[in-house]
């Protein structure tokens, strides 16, 4: 039975908080609608933050040609709520996530075929995976609507490089869908590293180890380097080193208040290439793993496409050549904001802590993509041209609004 509208607003707010704290969604990826009538549903609005939302800012929608009134403008993902209605007449609360697990199975472009028998409750026998097309687009909505149609009794279905849509006959359907998904898709990653490497147990460091011997890349270093991290204002960036701190003069890299440490002149080279505030070195496991192998990364998300860049190129640092190369990262991290360092993990740039946020999520999960999709052995890539246009957009619109909250 469809929502009350005021209770459905009520829900939809409550639904971005529950996804983000459940490590669903974060900033304002996904989407969340619930229908209040036979023809109409609302939708979260486009661009704006869960964590401030207010149900006066929830969008009702028609069904049938996704048509609004009002100044908010809806989820651009708006099309694929409302296919999912159309298609099933019980489902009154569907959410769109980009949860980690489900979009790293997504990208393999398979479906889970016989679903593992404590998750068929929920997820039934399978979950299916709509065709690739960029986000926000017609066409995407085309492809997840087909996937409907020919899978009329899946509730949950991955979106491939993109996601998950989960159809729920009311909220706590619709957080089960997307919980055990994420829950089976974990397994299924898991037995597969299992069936490749022959172990007998699972665990992240081995797998780590099999996809860099694989990849003829050297093991994971006892000590990673460190590559500090820094706050630019001005003419002026503190950099971190440990526990030690330091201004430092961008132009000369003279140190202001101590003697600057070699490691200034990545930054600096950094500075002079990118319009940015602030630099951090990610050294997580996965991110230091791909690192390692010396190669860059081309999106297997679209997200990281849109945050981070069309491509990362992957450069050394070596202590002793110091100027080389730190000219050489400079120059590769142009137009982009994200830096692999050969076996030393990433560095990241942006302007404010949100955007480092969503650049350590996204590298995550891409990096953890990486791995897993090479022992799967069916690595897909998103398109370069939807990479750069979804890039220019990112650039353009998305990302400044964001700032703006």
């Amino acid at each position: 039975m469809a929502y009350e509208i005021n209770e459905a607003k009520e829900l939809v707010v409550k639904a971005g908080k529950e996804l983000i704290e459940k490590g669903l969604i974060a900033r304002t990826w996904g989407n969340v609608s619930a229908r209040i009538s036979d023809t109409q549903f609302v939708i979260t609005p486009s661009g704006r933050a869960y964590e401030d939302l207010t149900p006066e800012e929830i969008v009702v929608v028609d069904i049938a040609d996704c048509a609004w009134d009002g100044d908010i403008k809806p989820s651009s993902e708006k099309g694929v709520h409302a296919a999912a209605y159309r298609h099933h007449p019980t489902v009154d609360f569907v959410i769109h996530t980009h949860q980690k697990a489900a979009t790293i199975v997504s990208i393999t472009g398979m479906e889970i075929r016989n679903v593992y028998d404590e998750f068929k409750d929920v997820l039934g026998d399978k979950v299916p995976c709509a065709a690739y097309a960029m986000s926000t687009t017609d066409s995407l909505r085309k492809k997840v609507e087909r996937c409907i149609e020919m899978n009329p009794r899946a509730r949950a279905i991955m979106m491939m490089h993109h996601g998950t849509i989960c159809m729920g006959d009311d909220y706590d359907h619709a957080f089960a869908l997307a919980e055990n998904l994420e829950k089976c898709c974990e397994k299924v990653i898991k037995d597969n590293y299992l069936r490749h490497s022959w172990d007998s147990t699972y665990s992240d460091e081995a797998k780590r180890a099999f996809f860099l011997k694989k990849n003829s890349a050297e093991a994971m270093p006892e000590c990673i380097p460190d590559l500090g991290s820094s706050v630019r204002n001005g003419d002026i960036f503190t950099l971190t080193v440990g526990d030690k701190k330091v201004d430092v003069d961008v132009n000369t890299g003279v140190g202001i208040n101590g003697i600057a440490p070699k490691i200034e002149k990545l930054h600096r080279a950094i500075y002079n290439t990118e319009d940015c505030t602030m630099i951090r070195q990610l050294t997580d496991a996965d991110a230091v793993a791909v690192s390692l192998t010396g190669n860059g990364i081309t999106p297997m998300i679209d997200d990281f496409a849109q945050i981070v860049g069309v491509d990362v190129k992957n450069v050394a640092w070596i202590d002793g050549d110091t100027d080389a190369c730190a000219k050489e990262a400079g120059a590769a991290i142009d137009g982009r904001n994200a830096l692999l360092i050969q076996g030393a993990g990433a560095l990241i740039t942006g302007n404010t802590e949100g955007d480092m946020q969503a650049l350590e999520i996204i590298m995550d999960k891409q990096c953890q993509a990486i791995i897993d999709v090479d022992i799967f052995n069916r690595a897909h890539y998103v398109p370069k041209l939807e990479c750069f246009l979804m890039r220019t957009v990112y650039l353009a619109k998305y990302s400044k609004k964001i700032n703006e909250k």
